[in-house]
């Protein structure tokens, strides 16, 4: 497979990072409010919600899984 033009790759990139940002900006307000929430007592929790929780998670650690993929490949070292 032949590499991608530079200017692609800076874009993508980008695109990339610019996505993080927010994705990491919306996780914390949503991992704050969670934090808050559980201080009140929590109102019934359909057995649904607890299906789509489990869901999220095993979304996001193949996005984290990717995303190391993507250091992988661009040769950077992951953060200690």
């Amino acid at each position: 497979m032949d590499p991608a033009p530079a200017e692609t790759v800076h874009v993508a990139i980008d695109d990339l990072l610019e996505v993080v940002a927010k994705a990491s900006d919306d996780l914390r307000m949503f991992h704050d409010t969670v934090s808050r929430a559980r201080i009140a007592p929590l109102p019934p929790f359909p057995r649904s919600t607890v299906a789509l929780t489990l869901t999220v998670i095993e979304r996001l650690r193949q996005v984290e899984q990717e995303l190391r993929e993507v250091l992988t490949t661009l040769g950077l070292s992951e953060p200690i």
